[in-house]
């Protein structure tokens, strides 16, 4: 997501490496009480976000600039406390420990471990600046040593989002996935600047990856703006074959009318997805907008989004202006303005299930530069 809004903001080790990526949950299921009798609080019909609260930490200095975690924009579960985040300014992820407290769901203690520099296909580290910016979503593939990224870019190429697969254990790229690698994603050239793939998510199975431009694609109308962007969530097997396509409203925004210099600049987006049982998602968005009196402020909002009744978008490839089809629907579950705050909160991933049953989330902040880092928890609870 481009972010000259947030120029003026600054101005205010262990078993489960070794056999690969862990599954979804990373912690055993308290035998205490659950808020669903189904068990899996995911897996209810419909879903509660109770937040539970911010934890800002630092990172530290790196001697080589291009290892700093900085910028940190996606973040993946890799088994109980440990994480993995992808940096949206070097080509570089970060092996992260959080503690969450199992009774409410609150961060204890954070720190980011070594980085692991990505590579190419033969090992060469990525260059900086051209190969370096905008990977922003990851996810961990938990039958293998392996992580997907998405990216808003493929190389040097603002104009053409990719994902590409990476080796946990060393950075190196196995396989990427282009526009031009099937005909149903051709339509993803036509994104606007710095607005590819923003998101990633791995179905609980590991059968299917999800990906979403995060604004309108140029083709689709106009970007969210005073009315909704409509956007297109891209659904992908496990070989990164393109399976279908649905399409998603992105929330319009609140105007800025003051102070008048950032009346404008607002966007809107959809910054993450995670994927939950029987096909479902949750859907981050994060805009850079007005508040209700009209201040600027960065806003989240959290769906649940259900894309089974929606049409598949994957023969409308000249575009959505003028043509009928079915969204996905979605429904809201929190939302939060943050003001003019280290708050960009642009990746998430599930933490451990908590000693009543309910399911933690855990948001990352993408900081814009530096060493101070932001977490936020939420409890998913069944009604």
């Amino acid at each position: 997501m481009p972010r000259p809004a947030l120029l003026v903001v600054t101005l205010a080790g262990s078993l489960w490496f070794l056999a690969g990526c862990a599954a979804a949950d990373p912690s055993p299921r308290s035998k205490g009480g659950s808020p669903h009798s189904g068990g899996d609080p995911l897996a209810a019909d419909s879903l509660r976000a109770l937040p539970v609260g911010r934890f800002d930490f630092e990172s530290s200095s790196p001697d080589d600039p291009t290892l700093a975690a900085e910028e940190l924009s996606g973040l993946a579960g890799l088994g109980r406390e440990d994480y993995i985040a992808v940096s949206d300014a070097h080509a570089v992820v970060h092996r992260l420990t959080i503690r969450i407290d199992p009774a409410t769901g609150a961060v204890r203690s954070a720190t980011i471990g070594k980085p692991i520099p990505l590579t190419d296909e033969n090992g060469a580290r990525l260059s900086e600046p051209a190969n370096a910016k905008d990977r922003e979503a990851i996810v961990c593939d938990p039958d293998s040593d392996e992580i997907w990224i998405a990216d808003e870019r493929t190389g040097a190429d603002p104009k053409a989002p990719s994902i590409s697969r990476h080796r946990l254990s060393d950075g190196v790229r196995t396989a990427r996935l282009t526009c031009d690698h099937d005909s149903m994603l051709t339509v993803f050239r036509r994104i606007r600047s710095n607005k590819g793939f923003e998101s990633l998510a791995l179905a609980p199975d590991g059968s299917a990856l999800w990906t979403a431009n995060e604004d309108a694609l140029t083709i689709d109308g106009a970007a969210a703006g005073k009315a909704p962007g409509i956007i297109r969530l891209q659904e992908l097997d496990r070989a990164l074959r393109p399976l279908a396509q649905f399409a998603y409203p992105v929330d319009p925004w609140q105007p800025i009318r003051s102070p008048i210099l950032l009346a404008g600049k607002e966007v809107s987006g959809l910054s993450e997805l995670l994927a939950l049982p029987r096909g479902r998602l949750l859907a981050l968005e994060r805009s850079f907008c007005g508040n209700a009196r009209g201040m600027p402020t960065l806003e989240n909002r959290l769906y649940l989004v259900d894309p089974s009744g929606a049409t598949d978008l994957a023969s409308l490839r000249s575009g959505l202006v003028g043509r009928s089809y079915v969204a996905a629907k979605k429904v809201l579950l929190w939302r939060k303005d943050w003001g003019l705050t280290n708050s960009n909160f642009e990746g998430m991933a599930l933490g451990p299930t908590l000693a009543d049953g309910s399911r933690s989330l855990i948001l990352i902040a993408d900081n814009d530069g530096g060493t101070a880092q932001s977490l936020f928890t939420i409890r998913l609870v069944a009604p």
